[in-house]
């Protein structure tokens, strides 16, 4: 059941939104992109087979150097840690980004809502921008894909900035891109990554529940608003408060 807040003292200014498990549902193209990378490597059928859909709904938010590192280690069966493991990371990002760019978007969906929540959001007449841990050239190239890309004024990724989220400065430098204050740019996300990134930068969030909250129940974290579909929240409403 949606758990909601009340909105009506929030002063927005802008939003920010994630992409994965946010606006779009990307574990098939980060499945079948993984298994071509883990083939790639070397690894036999048996490896391949344990990086699941399960097992990268557990796993994707905080990076594809991460996200690379934890599927080599779940794949040979050794501790995320592994120096081995590390060693072989630069490696895979090598097969990753050339598949990743070749089937980036061919087997993910936006999720329902979406379009009508930015439409909405859009129609208020606030800045967007999209924060995502995907590497800003793949995000980019999603966003033309599913149509997107149009709604935003600012996209950034993983690699726009020095750290990534849930450290704060992404969401810091994306409000100094869109000219407006911590406290008055609501961040959308989808997991505990984006709500700690956003409560140390003094952001209000706003959190799906449909997304991958790395298999915990998204809502236990506390926001602003925990929503079924983006175009569920009275956007108008939030807007209209702002200074």
């Amino acid at each position: 059941m949606t758990h909601q807040t009340p909105i009506s003292t929030t002063k927005l200014q802008a939003a920010i939104i994630d992409l994965d498990g946010t606006l779009v549902d990307t574990l098939g193209d980060f499945l079948v992109v993984l298994q071509y990378t883990l083939d790639a490597m070397g690894c036999h059928p048996i490896e391949i087979a344990r990086v699941d859909r399960r097992f990268i709904e557990f796993t994707v938010g905080k990076g594809t150097d991460d996200l690379l590192r934890r599927s080599l280690a779940h794949a040979w069966g050794l501790p995320d840690d592994d120096a081995e493991v590390a060693q072989h990371v630069p490696q895979a990002w090598q097969h990753y980004q050339q598949h990743y760019t070749r089937l980036n978007g061919q087997h993910s969906d936006v999720f329902p809502g979406v379009l009508e929540g930015l439409e909405k959001l859009k129609a208020t007449g606030l800045p967007l921008a999209c924060l995502t841990n995907k590497p800003t050239t793949f995000a980019q190239a999603l966003l033309e894909r599913k149509g997107l890309r149009s709604f935003f004024d600012h996209v950034f990724g993983g690699d726009a900035f020095e750290r990534k989220k849930p450290d704060p400065l992404p969401l810091l430098k994306t409000c100094e891109a869109l000219g407006t204050l911590a406290a008055h740019t609501v961040m959308v996300g989808d997991s505990s990554n984006d709500a700690q990134a956003a409560r140390a930068a003094g952001c209000p969030v706003v959190l799906v529940t449909y997304g991958y909250n790395h298999g915990e129940p998204i809502d236990q974290v506390a926001a602003l608003a925990h929503i079924a579909r983006l175009d569920e929240l009275d956007w108008a409403a939030l807007a209209a408060a702002r200074p």
